[in-house]
Formats: structure tokens, C-alpha cells, sequence
């Protein structure tokens, strides 16, 4: 029977070509978009779960307030808080805290080497995270001071090893920085690619405090570390975060320690990668909102193709009807019809798969591209665990059936005797289902085109918005990390600068802690010095040149900028501050103008005790305890964005200050970027010689800010597109089969005279109904689901009416197309062929 079956599937296959071609190729491409996105997304819902505590393990973040504003929303903490609250709380099984380092930069023999990732983290990080060792103990290779765990492959690179021989690096040494020596201790297997923390080295936490100063172990306002909780089986975090309120009261007494009111949260490690909205974060996060996305845009798009192959199917329901009547006149029952016209739609489906797994296999290439990662449905479906594949292949043959039954239902109930009098007629319940399933398919391809417009001009939006700098042009060379401070730095800097300010092509050079595009340091106990000792703000610092604000186009707005006699190698005797327009609302200061002159009271400074007493007077040269130390505010620049629109400004306090970490910013000439470089080089190790010369375009480096928007953009881009592709299949199904139910009737209504276009207009006018109906449906499920997606940007667009109008004229115009070069085949019919029809 199965042969049979087979056989006669094959046989209706290879006699309607051209409609074969189509069911298959639009279910086909409808497999394929619906397995490109399925990758992705369970390739980010997969992140973390390689870790056997994966379900028990939880960050700890917090929020600052201060004087009951939100000051800050992150994962940046003191040291104390994950081994005390271990110390409190017999719920929690064991903890972990991690500081980020950086960029290694090493010396291996003669050799160097820059650019790798390092985390100091403590003893119990491999306990609490399954990061497998391929050499070392784990419970001892972050225990002691300057030992430092590498993955294979900088191992293999540090060491000039064959992968295959990594473990030889073990107990070796290599020097980090300028002189500090670490010993190898443990070698890790390369990080999972779904971990939410990426790195390439780790350092013990204790060579943070092995010296004289304890307070990366000690101290609750030294605020740099990131801490993790693994629960004990059994325990409701929630539970446990209710108890936080009375852990802040008891150690932070409010404000009265760390300048600012805590309060602490646990975040569930499944949750860290997809739904993390945190400053300072160190984690790999995406957007669980666009992933999710992603997957309703994949189930649309299947189910517009499950949608196809019923209408395309049923369209042909009149080429069957005779095969159906004489099977029944033959003693087929309907039973039997339908096992044949379900298992025709498997074999459909599963010759549509195939070439599903084609198309994949051909554009996985360009897809990795745009997702910045390296999927395969090889790799998705292997790594799968067997409840999700089950679960997969389930959803997968129910659709199949699902959209194989309802044709066959239709196919196996035309009753004999009326078929073969040549009385069939269609039905209205058939008709009705076929409009709304094409109702629901341009509803969706609206709906997707609108949204795609929508997050184009959002991203459009802000790349070309105002920044309140200029970044464009701008060459980014690392600061020369290897070169100790002394008294001569600023002298050798002022040098260099100058050196590659006479270099051709380059208009501007300055140097400065951060970069645009990357997150501030905080300073929370800042105040004015005429305002009572607790009136304290949070400002975020900057640490420039007097170059800086020319470098980027700053505008000063009040007093002035730094000049050359504002810095000085001693710390200590650094005066003057600038300040932005946020800054200044933030202290409560009426204007800009009034700002120049105010001190501002920030951080502390040692002093004798009576300074000013004569030389060799009996209080001279006695250290007090430290002191508020004071600046005066000497200018007030334009707010910029320091960040991506997708951030708030922030009021920001700038000193003059010089760094050996500080990178040079260079604004050179358009067409002058490859001979700036070469040149720069040379200059760069004149000066700063032992260093490695590494640089950047700050632009590039800005817009990753915007890497996921992007992605998302580009893919919701593609598949809008397939999903408009596909429903115009369906719209041809739609409109072949009535076309092909009214032949008889375009065949008198030419004889009477009607023209081509009156009987084309005719036949395309139900149709566009439907598409009309479908876009003016589509407007505001569009609307609610964008404005959703825009609420998260403080800078956004406003979604005008041109947005939701040019969405329907395209999908009007596709549709008309789509319509009437299909009806026009048999309007432009012979008349005397037609009325020969049945």
C-alpha cells in the first residue's frame, strides 16, 4: 500500500510541475527561515547551561540611591558582599567574586603579547562554574597570590605550544605588566562560546591584596567586584532577597558608609545573558525582547508556508475531484483517501525539508555573518537535549499533519456521483477559511514590514544623531601600559603628542582615561563646598588632557578649558575641574556662568598640622588625618554622549589628569588613514619603546554599541522579505483556484463584450478587500508591538503616520502584482477554449 501511495504521489508531482514547484519551494523556504532563526535563538537560550549549578547559581546586583533617586542599577559591588552574606545566610551553598582586569599585557622570554581578557576571580570560581581544567587542580590553581589559569589557546600562544600539548605550560611563569611574575597553575579548555562570561586568563583574586593594602578583600566602599551565589537545593531566592533590606541596615547604616543607600537583588544566572540591563556589566548579554522576536517572526513564517500548501493544495482541488470520484466508485473508502492525500503531504514536506536543509547549508555562511557568531543546524540540533528535540520534531509533524489534513479532509469527501455529472461546486465554509488564512498572512507580512521600517529609522536615528562631539575620523592608539610613571611622563607625552600632531594628515591629538563609547567611572560623595556636608551627589569622572575637548569639538559654554598649567605630575596639586551642562542642574547651580569659581569638595587630601606655622615652629610638618579636598570649577562644556542613545546623558566632572593607561585620540584627514598609521607606529615606539602598538577607528568602536540592534535590524530585514515572498505564493493559490472556478463565467462575460481589464479588475477586486482589510489590521498590532521595542530608548524616533502608510502601499502594490498577473492568464484566455471548460 505504501508503494502504491508512493507511487501515485510522485505521479501528481511530475504532471503539475510548475504548482509542485511552488508548494514545495514555499514550504521549503518557509523551513528554512523558521531553522536560520531557530539557531539563533536557542543558541541564546542556551547560555550557562553547560554549568551543573546552572539552576542554583545567581548574581548579585544592586541599586544606590541617593537622596531617593536611583544614582546607579548594576552588578559593580564591594568586595565584602559575597563573603558575608555567605557568612549570614546558611542558604547559600557557596560563593564566588571576580574583578575584571582588563587586557593582559605579557612578556614571555623575549617575546610580547596584548589583547587577551583577564578576570581575578577566587579560589571557588571553578567549583561554582564548570569551566573543566585540562591541567592543574581546581581547588587549589586560584588559592595563592599571582597565579594565573589560562585556556588552551593562550597557553598554546603565550607558550608557542602545540594545542595537543598545552598541559606543558603548567607550573611555567611569565611576566604581566612591568615586573609582577605569575606562575601558570592550571590550564582551562577554551571558554563555551554560550558562556555569559568570556575570558582568556584567570588571576587569583588574593594578588589583588597580597600587599600592604587589604581592601580588595576588606572594604565596603572600594567599589569594583562582581559576586556570585550558588543556593542550596530547596531554597526560593526570593526568600533569601527579602532578608537583604535588614543585611544593608545592619553594615551600611543607610548612607553612612559607602555614601549611598544599597539595596541588593539576586538575578538568576539564566537570566544574566538575555535579560540584563546593567551598568558595568562584564557578562556576553543580548536582548531576550529581539530574541523572542526572532522566534515569533520564525512561527509566522512557517506558518504562512503550512498556510501555502493548504490554499496552493485545495486550489487544485478540481484537478482531483474525477481521481477521488472514481476511487470511490472503485470501492475506495474515505479513510483510505485520506491516509493517501496525508502521506502525498508528508512526502511534500519532507522533499520540501530537504531542500530547507539546502537553502541553510548555502546562506549559513552570510547568516553567521550578520549574528557575529559561528551556528550550524548540525550543531544546534546535536547540542539540543533530547526534551527540546522531542519537543521540536513534535511541533514540526503536527504542523505537517496539521496542514496535510485539512486538503486531504476536503479531497476524500467529494461525493461520486456528483463529481462525475460535472456538478462539483465549491464551498463557501472552504472559500471563507481559504480568505481569512490569506487575511491572516498579509496581516503578519504588514505587520513585519512596518516593524522592519520602523527599527531601520530608529537605527538611522542613532548613527546620524547629534552627538554633542565629533567622532568621525578619529585614530585610537593604546596608551603605552609598560612605561613606568615618573616625574618625566607628562614632559615625554607633551612630546609625543607633539611629534604626531607634525605628522601629515593629522589635525588634533589628545589623551584621556576613557573613550567615547565606553562606561565612566562614579564618584558618589561629590558636593559644593558652600552646601551642607550632606548634600552629596553622584557624578560620573573624566580624566583628560587640555587637547581633549578640541579633539572631539566640545563646545565651552562658560569659563574656560584646561591649558598645559592646569596639569601636573603631582596629583596632589591638581586644582581645577570642568563640568557639563547636566552637572551643573545636578548641584543645583542657577546657570553656566555662576558655575566658574564654585568649589567643589571631592575625595580627601593629607596636611600638616599647622601648615602655615613658621619653619621650625613645633606644629609645622605633623600629618593630620585626611581632609575634604577641593576643586574650583574653572569651565562648563556641552552635554555629549559619552554612550549610545540607548543611555541617558550623565553629568560628568572632568580633571586634568595624565595616565600611562590613557589612549591617544588622533583626528586625522579623510583618505589619510593608512599613512597615519605607518607613521604613527614609528613615533609611537620611538617614545614609548617595549610597548605594542595596537590602535582602532573610534567610530567602529562607538557603533558596537549597537551590534545587537543591528543584528536585529538585518535579520527581522531578511525574513520580513521571506515572509512576504511566501504569502505572495499563497495570494497565487488563492487566486488560481477561484480564477479556475470562474472559467466558464470569463468565457460569457468576453463574449458579451467585457474587456481584459474589466474582467481582471473584477476578479482582483475580493482579493484586494482582503489585503486592504489585512494592512488596516495590521496598524495597530504594528503600533503596540514597536512602541513596546522604542520605550527602552530614552532618544527614540516618533512613529509618524508615513511609517504605517507606507508599509500598506507596498503590501497594496505586492498584492495587485501578485493578483492580476495571475488572473490576467485566464482573462487573456480564448473565450472559445474557455466555455469548453467541464
Amino acid at each position: 500500500m505504501i508503494r502504491n501511495y508512493l507511487k501515485i504521489a510522485l505521479r501528481n508531482i511530475l504532471k503539475n510541475k510548475v504548482f509542485s514547484a511552488i508548494n514545495i519551494f514555499g514550504l521549503g523556504i518557509g523551513l528554512a527561515a523558521c531553522l536560520l532563526i531557530f539557531q539563533f535563538v536557542t543558541f541564546q537560550l542556551s547560555f550557562d547551561t553547560f554549568n551543573s549549578k546552572f539552576d542554583r547559581t545567581y548574581r548579585v546586583t544592586n541599586d544606590r540611591f541617593q537622596h531617593e533617586k536611583l544614582i546607579q542599577h548594576g552588578t559593580i559591588m564591594y568586595p565584602t558582599i559575597g563573603p558575608t552574606m555567605a557568612k549570614d545566610y546558611p542558604e547559600i551553598e557557596e560563593y564566588t567574586r571576580m574583578m575584571p582586569g582588563g587586557a593582559l599585557n605579557v612578556r614571555v622570554d623575549d617575546r610580547n603579547y596584548r589583547g587577551e581578557e583577564v578576570l581575578f576571580a577566587d579560589e571557588h570560581m571553578l567549583s561554582v562554574f564548570d569551566y573543566p581544567l585540562i591541567a592543574g587542580d581546581k581547588a587549589t590553581a586560584l588559592k595563592e597570590p599571582n597565579s594565573l589559569v589560562l585556556t588552551e589557546k593562550t597557553a598554546a600562544k603565550y607558550f608557542q605550544l602545540p594545542i595537543e600539548n598545552v598541559s606543558e605550560a603548567l607550573n611555567k611563569t611569565l611576566i604581566w605588566g612591568m615586573n609582577d611574575s605569575y606562575k601558570i597553575t592550571g590550564i582551562l579548555k577554551d571558554i563555551p562560546e554560550n558562556s555569559h562570561l568570556s575570558f582568556d586568563a584567570v588571576a587569583s583574586y588574593s594578588s589583588l591584596y597580597s600587599g600592604e593594602d587589604k581592601g580588595a578583600d576588606i572594604s565596603w566602599t572600594w567599589s569594583d567586584m562582581r559576586h556570585y551565589l550558588v543556593l542550596k537545593p530547596g531554597v526560593d531566592y526570593k526568600t533569601l532577597e527579602a532578608k537583604f533590606p535588614s543585611f544593608s541596615e545592619r553594615y551600611f547604616q543607610g548612607d553612612k558608609v559607602s555614601g549611598s543607600v544599597e539595596k541588593f537583588y539576586l538575578q538568576p544566572l539564566k537570566e544574566a545573558h538575555l535579560y540584563s540591563d546593567y551598568e558595568y556589566d562584564i557578562a556576553d548579554t543580548a536582548s531576550g525582547k529581539a530574541v523572542w522576536g526572532m522566534l515569533i517572526v520564525a512561527v509566522f513564517i512557517l506558518v504562512i508556508a503550512w498556510i501555502n500548501y493548504i490554499n496552493l493544495t485545495t486550489s487544485r482541488a478540481m484537478d482531483r475531484a474525477k481521481e477521488v470520484g472514481l476511487r470511490k466508485v472503485m470501492g475506495a473508502v474515505k479513510k483510505q483517501l485520506m491516509k493517501q492525500f496525508i502521506f502525498e503531504s508528508v512526502l511534500v514536506s519532507l522533499i520540501a525539508f530537504v531542500v530547507a536543509i539546502i537553502i541553510v547549508q548555502s546562506l549559513q555562511g552570510s547568516f553567521n555573518e550578520i549574528i557575529r557568531g559561528n551556528l550550524s543546524w548540525v550543531k544546534v540540533f546535536t547540542e539540543m537535549s533530547s526534551s527540546s528535540l522531542v519537543l521540536l520534531v513534535a511541533i514540526m509533524m503536527i504542523g505537517i499533519l496539521l496542514s496535510g489534513f485539512y486538503p486531504a479532509f476536503i479531497l476524500s469527501s467529494y461525493q461520486p456521483v456528483t463529481v462525475l455529472k460535472g456538478k462539483f461546486q465549491r464551498s463557501a465554509k472552504g472559500n471563507f477559511l481559504r480568505k481569512f488564512l490569506v487575511v491572516f498572512q498579509f496581516t503578519a507580512s504588514a505587520a513585519l514590514i512596518t516593524g522592519t521600517l520602523i527599527v531601520s529609522k530608529q537605527l538611522n536615528y542613532m548613527n546620524d544623531a547629534d552627538l554633542g562631539m565629533n567622532i568621525k575620523n578619529t585614530l585610537i592608539i593604546n596608551g603605552p601600559e609598560l612605561t613606568p610613571w615618573d616625574s618625566t611622563f607628562i614632559n615625554r607625552v607633551e612630546d609625543y603628542k607633539h611629534a604626531l600632531g607634525n605628522l601629515k594628515g593629522v589635525t588634533a591629538v589628545g589623551v584621556s582615561s576613557r573613550l567615547p563609547g565606553s562606561r565612566l567611572g562614579r564618584s558618589f560623595g561629590i558636593r559644593l563646598a558652600d552646601m551642607p556636608a550632606d548634600q552629596k551627589y553622584t557624578l560620573s569622572n573624566y580624566s583628560v588632557d587640555y587637547s581633549f575637548f578640541d579633539v572631539y569639538g566640545v563646545k565651552v559654554l562658560a569659563g574656560r578649558k584646561f591649558t598645559q598649567l592646569d596639569h601636573n605630575a603631582d596629583f596632589n596639586e591638581l586644582k581645577s575641574v570642568v563640568i557639563n551642562e547636566s552637572a551643573v542642574k545636578l548641584l543645583g547651580i542657577p546657570n553656566n556662568d555662576e558655575a566658574i569659581g564654585r568649589e567643589l569638595v571631592w575625595g580627601t587630601v593629607n596636611r600638616p598640622a599647622n601648615a602655615s606655622a613658621p619653619r621650625g615652629s613645633a606644629g609645622a610638618g605633623v600629618t593630620l588625618g585626611p581632609v575634604d579636598r577641593k576643586w574650583t570649577i574653572i569651565g562648563v562644556i556641552n552635554d555629549f554622549h559619552q554612550e549610545s542613545l540607548k543611555k541617558p546623558k550623565e553629568a560628568i566632572v572632568f580633571r586634568p589628569v595624565y595616565s600611562t593607561y590613557a589612549p591617544t585620540s588622533l583626528k586625522i584627514d579623510k583618505g589619510e588613514e593608512q599613512n597615519v598609521i605607518a607613521q604613527a607606529e614609528g613615533v609611537y615606539k620611538k617614545f614609548f619603546p617595549g610597548n605594542s602598538f595596537e590602535y582602532s577607528f573610534l567610530e567602529e568602536r562607538y557603533n558596537n554599541q549597537y551590534t545587537d540592534d543591528t543584528r536585529f535590524g538585518k535579520i527581522i530585514s531578511i525574513f520580513t522579505f521571506l515572509g512576504i515572498v511566501i504569502s505572495c505564493l499563497g495570494l497565487i493559490g488563492l487566486s488560481s483556484y477561484t480564477a479556475l472556478q470562474r472559467t466558464k463565467e470569463i468565457g460569457i462575460r468576453k463574449v458579451l463584450g467585457a474587456t481584459t481589464t474589466s474582467i481582471v479588475s473584477l476578479l482582483s477586486r475580493d482579493f484586494m478587500k482582503l489585503v486592504l482589510f489585512a494592512t488596516a489590521l495590521s496598524l495597530p498590532i504594528a503600533w503596540y508591538f514597536m512602541n513596546e521595542w522604542l520605550a527602552s530608548y530614552p532618544y527614540r524616533i516618533t512613529m509618524g503616520w508615513l511609517m504605517f502608510a507606507l508599509p500598506v502601499v507596498l503590501i497594496v502594490i505586492i498584492a495587485g502584482v501578485t493578483i492580476s498577473a495571475q488572473v490576467l492568464k485566464t482573462a487573456m484566455a480564448d473565450p472559445a477554449r474557455t466555455l469548453k471548460y467541464e
